[in-house]
């Protein structure tokens, strides 16, 4: 789990000016232990709700590039073939460049049934 003060002190570290967007868990509670911006999404998250929140702070967007290495993955493959580091940028252009020109030639239109 990503809701650990460890985490969010890791990535203010390395990363000082970011929004950190990660949705509490369901047992946690407001103490001074907490990190900042942990409470922030806590807090945030018991006024507005868990949709709610998520919506103010746009957490659907990660689903988007996930969905996008989903498909890499299924198409190019999980793994690198290439040993040396040149030829694995190439590799991953070129995986991206097939990626790209399936996604030119259509996606399928999906419809909501219920």
């Amino acid at each position: 789990m990503y809701d650990t003060n460890a985490v969010y002190q890791t990535l203010e570290a390395h990363f000082p000016n970011a929004e950190i967007v990660i949705p509490p868990k369901d047992n946690t509670f407001a103490d001074e232990i907490h990190h900042s911006k942990r409470m922030s999404n806590l807090i945030g998250c018991f006024a507005l709700g868990i949709i709610g929140w998520q919506s103010v702070r746009q957490y659907g967007k990660r689903n988007i590039s996930e969905t996008a290495m989903q498909r890499y993955k299924k198409i190019v493959g999980n793994t690198l073939h290439c040993r040396k580091i040149e030829n694995q940028s190439k590799e991953m252009l070129l995986g991206c460049s097939i990626l790209n020109r399936f996604t030119q030639l259509g996606m399928p239109n999906s419809y909501r049934v219920a």
